[in-house]
């Protein structure tokens, strides 16, 4: 995980030197594809990231699979908190360690993805992306099969989904 915040704040900086501003009509072209063109637009102008190099679909690409890094992350914490409380189930508590593996697995894969992007290689780029959502998939599956079904996780799940699927559409309008 250190590398990859190594190698995405390295991209970062490399980007903005070579970049102008976000373009917004660039970001509204992308995300009319989208599932959900709100989240997508959203999602990406609201990254800090946005201001400073969104001028090329790569650029848009690469936010937007951060952001969904970024909200596997913040699941994996949320599950890691759940995991503290003293009163869970142990049905429960094994349902959210699947899940919290499932999350952190995810995180690598969208890593993984970042580094294929990176290389130009889309088609391992939606390879990784594909095995993110497959991820999290199985932790839904999880949810629903095992007691221990928690509505914030699985709001969480869906918007992280959503927010993959974003970026695989990117991914694919560039192969």
């Amino acid at each position: 995980m250190k590398q990859f915040t190594v190698l995405l704040f390295l991209c970062i900086v490399l980007l903005s030197s070579v970049a102008g501003n976000a373009d917004s009509g660039l970001i509204s072209n992308l995300c009319k594809h989208s599932d959900d063109p709100k989240l997508c637009i959203a999602s990406i102008q609201q990254s800090p990231e946005s201001g400073d190099f969104a001028a090329t679909n790569n650029e848009v690409e690469f936010i937007a699979i951060s952001i969904a890094s970024a909200n596997a992350s913040a699941t994996s914490t949320y599950i890691k908190e759940k995991l503290t409380l003293e009163d869970l189930e142990p049905a429960t508590e094994v349902t959210l360690e699947d899940c919290l593996k499932n999350n952190q697995d995810a995180v690598e894969q969208l890593d993984d993805s970042v580094s294929a992007m990176l290389a130009n290689a889309h088609a391992d780029v939606d390879v990784w992306l594909r095995a993110a959502i497959s991820a999290i998939e199985s932790c839904d599956s999880t949810l629903v099969s095992r007691a221990g079904n928690d509505a914030k996780l699985s709001q969480r799940n869906n918007i992280f989904l959503k927010l993959c699927k974003n970026a695989l559409m990117i991914n694919k309008m560039l192969s």
